[in-house]
């Protein structure tokens, strides 16, 4: 199986990742609007390409999923599934090299409550077991502290550091690269590396 072979749906008992729908679409837009969000983020994820959120969520499937670009999964809490609290997202799928890049954004009333360390949980899990995928990727703006702690945690290396990306800023950005290499064995565990 391939990474976009179908739409992923991820949960455990606090949280799931699922497909963003039609009536996500008012709290997609005051996420969107959020400055704080974006701090540590480049300036063109797809969710601020338009205005509309109902445009946005209408053209996701079209402009990100079937062009193999991106998949981009709302987080809910297990218990409240309309309730959205950010976005969470593949990106740069490499078929050849077998590696993707993944990331996630929250809404600012949820950080530091162990949702996005959940989510990256949840992704990775998907990876090994289903995709099989062997090297997953974060970057992160080296002034982003809290996001490379997490990285750490989850069992990432820093192999790239003070890299220059453009990140749609009005210059280059520095951004430090975090590798996770799955071992050869499928069986191994993400537990295993936190």
């Amino acid at each position: 199986m391939y990474l976009f072979d179908e739409m992923p749906y991820l949960k455990n008992e606090k949280i799931e990742l699922r497909q963003i729908s039609r009536e996500d679409a008012s709290q997609l837009g005051a996420f969107c609007r959020d400055r704080s969000v974006y701090t540590y983020l480049p300036t063109f994820l797809y969710e601020q390409k338009y205005q509309d959120p109902l445009f946005t969520i209408d053209h996701m499937m079209e402009e990100c999923f079937d062009t193999g670009e991106s998949i981009l999964l709302g987080i809910y809490p297990a218990e409240d599934a309309g309730r959205f609290m950010g976005i969470a997202e593949f990106y740069d799928y490499d078929k050849r090299k077998n590696k993707v890049s993944i990331g996630c954004r929250l809404a600012r009333e949820y950080w530091y409550q162990g949702i996005a360390c959940d989510a990256i949980r949840l992704m990775m899990e998907y990876l090994e077991q289903k995709i099989r995928i062997r090297t997953v990727t974060l970057h992160i703006m080296t002034h982003n502290k809290a996001s490379q702690k997490l990285a750490k945690k989850l069992g990432f290396e820093k192999r790239y550091e003070n890299i220059w990306e453009d990140w749609g800023r009005e210059g280059p950005v520095l951004v430090d690269k975090y590798v996770f290499q799955y071992k050869e064995n499928p069986k191994m565990s993400i537990e295993k590396s936190v």
